[in-house]
């Protein structure tokens, strides 16, 4: 009897230790999370998204601008764009802005983040903005001044959920294909996808089509909450690391999170593939934000 409680004893010792362990790590996930959106040019500064023409496309506060920002300089000088998607800026000398960290005296090569060459990422006052590539080239700005960063509500979450922390399969699939992913713009892109994870949820088998993010595998995916207690398009969730040498890997929804186009209306999410939308409720990670009409 001494033996089975001695026992017993060492058991509760060990799951509470793993529960406060779990628990830590959940409060460490979600301040990251917090703090990433917080950054003064994190996605709750995202204020806009212009799109560029062939030719001369002149920035500053100014009326007369093709992309006027709500302050700062009058003028901070001018993109140029070619049939060819070459970019170059030439700087209005007087105006402090900077590229990369340095400071622009003279006409320099611009990079998209579509390119092999390192982004460039322009500074001025409150303001930072570059080029991205969503079938044609636009001007993603951001500024640590925009209301949905200075105005933000925090995030709320389900409470963690165990049986929702799962050992998933993955199944690669070779050679690798392509599968459509659509935007929030409705744009159609063929988006490389490694393989799939099979899971199980109450009994019933599940298949998820995964893309590559180094570290770890992405999923974009629907469930019946979105909607109602999550943001209705979908969420976000990446996998923790990679797949083992058995490739097992753990997904856990405790990690799901809201795409950028939660907090912001200028952002391009991608929507979750058809295959993706799960026919159950799964009522873990983050909910949806505020007051969203989504």
């Amino acid at each position: 009897m001494k033996v089975n409680i001695f026992i017993l004893a060492i058991l509760m010792i060990f799951v509470n230790t793993c529960c406060a362990d779990d628990t830590v790590a959940y409060a460490q996930w979600k301040e990251k999370r917090l703090n990433s959106l917080k950054k003064p040019h994190g996605w709750l500064s995202l204020v806009g998204m212009e799109w560029l023409k062939v030719g001369k496309n002149s920035i500053g506060s100014a009326g007369h601008n093709d992309i006027v920002l709500s302050h700062g300089p009058e003028h901070l000088g001018d993109l140029y764009l070619t049939i060819h998607n070459d970019m170059t800026f030439v700087p209005n000398v007087t105006s402090g802005i900077q590229a990369n960290g340095q400071m622009i005296k003279e006409k320099i090569d611009v990079y998209a983040d579509s390119s092999d060459d390192e982004l460039t990422v322009f500074t001025t006052n409150t303001f930072q903005f570059y080029v991205i590539e969503r079938g044609k080239m636009a001007l993603r700005i951001k500024d640590s001044e925009a209301m949905t960063r200075l105005n933000f509500g925090g995030l709320q979450y389900f409470p963690e959920n165990d049986s929702l922390r799962l050992k998933a399969q993955f199944v690669p699939i070779e050679p690798m294909r392509t599968i459509p992913i659509v935007n929030v713009m409705g744009q159609l892109n063929e988006t490389e996808s490694p393989g799939q994870l099979s899971f199980e949820i109450a009994g019933q088998d599940y298949l998820f089509d995964v893309l590559n993010a180094n570290d770890s595998l992405y999923i974009i995916f629907g469930d019946k909450t979105n909607g109602h207690s999550t943001y209705g398009p979908g969420r976000f969730l990446y996998t923790d690391g990679l797949p083992d040498e058995q490739g097992e890997v753990i997904l856990d929804f405790n990690k799901a999170y809201n795409p950028p186009c939660a907090f912001t209306p200028y952002s391009t999410c991608s929507l979750p593939p058809k295959q993706n939308r799960l026919p159950i409720a799964i009522e873990a990670g983050e909910k949806k934000y505020g007051n969203s009409v989504y």
